[in-house]
């Protein structure tokens, strides 16, 4: 008998694809100036080199970073040492190394459950949204949702500890994580009081130790600049049609010197948001650790929907867990995530494509922005409809073959 010759596994697939994802990341990278935010982070960078921090949270409404993530940027600046393409590459390597890394983790999580397939691994691994956000765009993001999934594997291997220390680095990239906490705390609580105090514990010490300095210097401006940070006013979703009803009160499109009803409408919408993340979140606290993931990909779909606003760098924040949810859903998102983002992009990079600077130079809204949340709408109904069903068929389980003895002595 001839010898069969060994069949390219699916793991190595991954790789390769992976391997291709990053070389092209890393040559755009290399290759292009990035969009504003590279731009904003390299002026931040060295205005962090004179001032302190303190200074810049008390002078600068814009400047609404944590303090981790100044430090980075600092540190990339000063390693620049005044050459701003060194630093645009430098901190777009930086969400390179984070997309590795989490499709690493997809990898171990596959392994260890046997979601998600292996088509949705491949074409994740090469996600436009993340080829273009990593390769190009120029943030924090990515570093932030690895931060986040890894705290999720920890779920996995019964470590509350480290599930709370990652999801403290997650928040001290970016303070939005903060909305899965409930997801992770009800989950450990449901598993014993010993386990919710570890994970509470290192995340609420892990947090505040990242924030300690400007909790101490300059409180006020820190709660009111970071932790009360609620995006741009009529980019996204509500806000966004809000703002198309053309009434003055609602014109300024910004997230500084709104008026008081742009300030009261943003607010009933995080109290929606955080009231849906509660709900969920305390429902399926004693869902198996692999299903946190899909709490988290609820959470997600509920916060964008919800959501005062968003940008197209937001758009790699739900991937990997609204992945582990719904695959096929993750992938009508990615895709209409990609149009949104090409809408963005594309004029601000005055139409030259492969894009090296999108700049854009008036701030307008843009309508494409209401395709992935209307898949999100559409998602959340879904996922309700779906919940129904369930307690639906729960409820009626105890009837379904049943004997007529059995039925008998019940009537």
């Amino acid at each position: 008998m001839s010898e069969k010759s060994p069949r390219f596994s699916p793991y190595a697939a991954v790789i390769l694809i992976l391997a291709l994802s990053t070389a092209l990341k890393a040559t755009w990278a290399l290759n292009s100036a990035g969009s504003l935010d590279v731009v904003i982070f390299w002026k931040f960078g060295k205005f962090l080199r004179q001032d302190s921090l303190k200074y810049m949270y008390e002078t600068y409404s814009a400047f609404n970073h944590t303090p981790l993530t100044a430090m980075i940027v600092k540190t990339l600046c000063r390693m620049a040492d005044g050459h701003f393409f060194f630093f645009a590459a430098a901190l777009r390597f930086l969400s390179i190394f984070a997309d590795i890394g989490l499709v690493l983790g997809l990898l171990h999580v596959k392994r260890v459950t046997g979601r998600p397939p292996w088509w949705a691994i491949g074409l994740f691994a090469i996600s436009p949204v993340s080829l273009i956000i990593s390769g190009f765009h120029g943030n924090m993001d990515p570093v932030m949702v690895m931060f986040m999934f890894f705290a999720g594997i920890a779920v996995l291997h019964g470590r509350p500890a480290l599930s709370g220390a990652l999801l403290a680095l997650a928040f001290n990239i970016k303070i939005v994580p903060i909305v899965l906490t409930p997801a992770f705390f009800f989950f450990w609580l449901a598993r014993g009081r010993r386990e919710a105090l570890l994970f509470t514990t290192t995340t609420v010490g892990g947090f505040l130790l990242g924030a300690a300095v400007p909790l101490i210097q300059c409180p006020s401006a820190y709660v009111a600049h970071v932790l009360c940070y609620s995006s741009v006013w009529g980019m996204w979703g509500v806000t966004y049609w809000v703002r198309e009803t053309g009434l003055e009160m609602f014109h300024t499109l910004d997230f500084r010197n709104l008026s008081l009803e742009q300030t009261a409408i943003m607010a009933s919408l995080k109290a929606i948001l955080f009231g849906g993340t509660m709900t969920v979140s305390w429902l399926r606290r004693k869902a198996a650790p692999v299903e946190l993931f899909s709490t988290l990909g609820i959470i997600w779909t509920i916060v964008f929907v919800f959501a005062p606003g968003a940008v197209v760098q937001y758009m790699p924040w739900f991937a990997p867990f609204i992945l582990m949810l719904t695959p096929r859903w993750w992938a009508a998102l990615t895709a209409a995530s990609t149009i949104f983002m090409v809408s963005y992009y594309h004029p601000a990079a005055e139409y030259r494509f492969p894009w090296d600077l999108a700049y854009p130079k008036i701030e307008e809204s843009n309508p494409w922005s209401n395709l992935p949340w209307v898949i999100f709408i559409a998602l959340l109904v879904h996922q309700i409809m779906r919940v129904r069903a369930e307690i639906r068929l729960h409820q009626t389980a105890p009837l379904i073959g049943t004997s007529p003895e059995t039925e008998t002595a019940a009537a």
